[in-house]
Parts: structure tokens; C-alpha cells; sequence
């Protein structure tokens, strides 16, 4: 049954929050305005924040009596995306946009704090957690922990705003959430020559074609098919003349998957394919293997909780349980440490117009979700600490 939401009495605020932040996006470990815009509205509540991880802050909210702890986590930075919509309040800054809606979770952690300090109607203490750097990895969360943030927390939570999941529903998750985001750097060596004697070179554009090919087998003849698994090329350059065959080729490219299994295997075999092809045709190459974000595992007594709360704001109808994604997120390093949960907070919107995918340029949300998250913040953090 849906209940009364405490959320509601600000929403103006939640909306007119989030068209500042929106219009002033910065990039990682850069948001000094942003930080310092974070930072008056926490003092305006009654709190004393504290700066860390360069413009990352937390934030203590005390309750009635003593008791645990509870840390809500929103990420403040923008994306290098030069912003096309039209709206009044579109990005003033050219080439930095908040395209992944990490100024929505600034403005709903802002709401929830607002809320929990005004009333304090709880046992224990809520820590307002606000990190840089989650867009660039190693990311902001590793120097947040390492300088204490983390230090007498005894749950986390969190959320992220989802377009493909409808406004008005929330995606909850038991266990693994998202992926292993790695990276993965190839070098290769040819020998280069006119393009009317290839019998006289090594062709290092056909072998980087040869090894995308080769790649895509991984996943479909040494993954075990019950094992979730993506590798991707996102770039091939190679070449510099139409009739003359290259002597050199970069690749670069992701791999995503849930278990270290799996992530050992598949850098194993990309390594043992360019071994075979080197020895093939006597290219040299460079490989690198980069181990991004881990993957995101929610406790589920945590996500339990997180679901308890968002039937309350949203109706069980309003509850969904999507399959894991494959994208990647440093929330991650925080579950490693101590129990916590994340979570999709549906914002999309078709009768709007509300369609375009997170990190697009033309991203935007259904600001009548604002409150919803916020509700869900709050009352999270309060059913933890009971």
C-alpha cells in the first residue's frame, strides 16, 4: 500500500535544485562548484560536512539517540558530452553535461538529508556521502574509503537513475547488480608496404581484424553459456595512406563479466589468440589487461529493506526485478567493505519524450520521479536503522 510521502512538501525544491546543478556540470575530481553548492545546502540544514577525496564530502546527520549507522552515497560528476536539448536550464558549460543524471542523485540525496535533519525521528546516525569521480576510473569511491568515509558505517545505499526503466517504477536487485568493467590495450607490429606487393609486408590491419573475429569466439566457445559475458571492441586505428598496407594497429576494448572465473579465462584466451597469430604471421604485438570496477554484488537483507521501502512509496506493482547489467560502477568498492545495496530508479518516459539512454547528449528525466527517490532514500536509511 502506497503511504503518504514526506517528499512531496519538496518537491519544488528537489526540482529547482536539479536544474541548478544540471546547468553547471563538471568533470571528475573538478567539481569545485558543484562541491561547494553541495556544501551550503548541507550547512543550511543544520550540518557540518566535512571535504575529502579533493571535492568529495560527507556529512553526518544525528539522531534522537545513538545506534548505526547508515551512509547514503550520490556521485557528482559530469561527462565530457557536449549537451543538445533545448530546455532553459540545459547545460551552460560547452562540452560537459550530466548525461548520466548524477545531478539527480546529488538533488535526491540533498532531499532525503533535508528530510532526515529536520525531523530526526530515528535511532542511530545517516551519513550523507557525495563522491566524485565515479565517470573515471580508478574513480572516486577507492579515495573516499581510503580517507575514512567509510570508517563507523555500518550499511550503504544508493541509487542510480535508470531510462529504461518507466518513471514510477523502481529496479531492485538481489545480489549481482553490475559487471567486472575492464579494459583491455592491444598493440600490434607488422611490416608495412605498397599496397600492390602485400606478399612483401605483414599486414598489421588484417591481423587486427583477424583478432576482433577471433575475440567474439571467446564468449560463444570457452565461456560456459550460464555465465553471463560480453567483450567489446570500441576502436581499430590503423593505417594512414589508401594504398599502402599498414605496419601498425591499435585496439582497444572492454570486457564485462560477474565472476573472476570468468575474467581470468577471457583475458587467458585473448592473450593465448594473439600468441597464435604472432606465431602465424610474425606480427610483434603489446597486450594489456586493465581491471576496471568490480562487479556490484548487493546484500540481500539490505536490498530486502530497499524493496520494503519502495513498495511503501511506490505500491508493490511499482517493484521490479530486471536481469543484471553489464555496465560498470564504483559503488562496487563499497559493497566490498561493508553491506549495502544499489539500485535503478526508473525515469523514463515515452509520452514525455523522456527515451534517450544515460550518457547521451540528449539525456534527460521525468523530474516527477525526483521525489520518488528521495522517499526511498530516506526511508531506507530509517528501516536500516531500526
Amino acid at each position: 500500500m502506497v503511504t503518504k510521502l514526506a517528499s512531496v512538501a519538496i518537491e519544488d525544491y528537489l526540482i529547482k535544485t536539479r536544474r541548478i546543478f544540471h546547468q553547471y556540470p563538471e568533470l571528475s575530481f573538478k567539481e569545485f562548484e558543484t562541491s561547494k553548492r553541495i556544501e551550503r545546502e548541507l550547512t543550511r540544514m543544520g550540518l557540518a560536512p566535512i571535504r575529502m577525496a579533493k571535492t568529495g564530502l560527507i556529512a553526518d546527520i544525528q539522531g534522537k539517540s545513538k545506534g548505526k549507522t547508515v551512509a547514503i552515497r550520490a556521485d557528482i560528476d559530469a561527462l565530457p558530452v557536449t549537451e543538445e536539448n533545448t530546455f532553459d536550464y540545459r547545460s551552460k558549460r560547452e562540452g560537459v553535461m550530466h548525461a548520466c543524471g548524477h545531478d539527480s542523485h546529488i538533488t535526491m540525496a540533498l532531499g532525503a538529508a533535508k528530510l532526515l535533519s529536520a525531523k530526526r525521528d530515528f535511532k542511530g546516525t545517516v551519513r550523507m556521502l557525495f563522491q566524485p569521480a565515479e565517470e573515471s576510473p580508478p574513480g572516486g569511491a577507492i579515495e573516499m574509503i581510503r580517507e575514512g568515509a567509510l570508517n563507523g558505517v555500518d550499511y550503504i545505499i544508493g541509487q542510480h537513475v535508470a531510462s529504461e526503466i518507466p518513471s514510477g517504477k523502481v529496479g531492485i536487485y538481489y545480489g549481482a547488480m553490475m559487471a567486472n568493467a575492464d579494459e583491455i590495450r592491444v598493440k600490434l607490429e607488422g611490416v608495412g608496404g605498397h599496397g600492390a606487393a602485400p606478399h612483401e609486408t605483414t599486414d598489421a590491419l588484417l591481423i587486427a581484424s583477424e583478432f576482433v573475429v577471433q575475440a567474439q569466439t571467446i564468449v560463444s566457445r570457452r565461456v560456459p553459456p550460464f555465465n553471463p559475458a560480453v567483450v567489446t571492441f570500441g576502436t581499430l586505428n590503423s593505417g594512414y595512406r589508401y594504398n599502402i598496407i599498414a605496419k601498425y594497429a591499435e585496439l582497444t576494448g572492454t570486457v564485462r563479466t560477474f565472476d573472476k572465473g570468468t575474467q581470468d579465462l577471457i583475458g587467458k584466451e585473448l592473450k593465448r589468440i594473439l600468441d597464435g597469430l604472432s606465431k602465424a604471421t610474425g606480427c610483434k604485438y603489446e597486450f594489456s589487461y586493465i581491471k576496471g570496477y568490480p562487479a556490484t554484488i548487493n546484500n540481500e537483507r539490505v536490498s530486502k529493506v530497499v524493496e520494503e521501502a519502495a513498495s511503501e512509496v511506490l505500491g508493490e506493482e511499482g517493484v521490479v526485478h530486471p536481469n543484471p547489467s553489464m555496465g560498470g560502477e564504483d559503488f562496487a568498492y563499497y559493497l566490498r567493505k561493508i553491506p549495502g545495496a544499489y539500485y535503478f530508479l526508473g525515469i523514463g518516459n515515452k509520452e514525455k519524450g523522456i527515451v534517450s539512454p544515460e550518457h547521451s547528449s540528449t539525456h534527460k528525466i521525468d523530474e516527477s520521479v525526483l521525489k520518488y527517490g528521495t522517499e526511498i532514500l530516506q526511508r531506507s536509511a530509517k528501516k536500516l536503522l531500526s
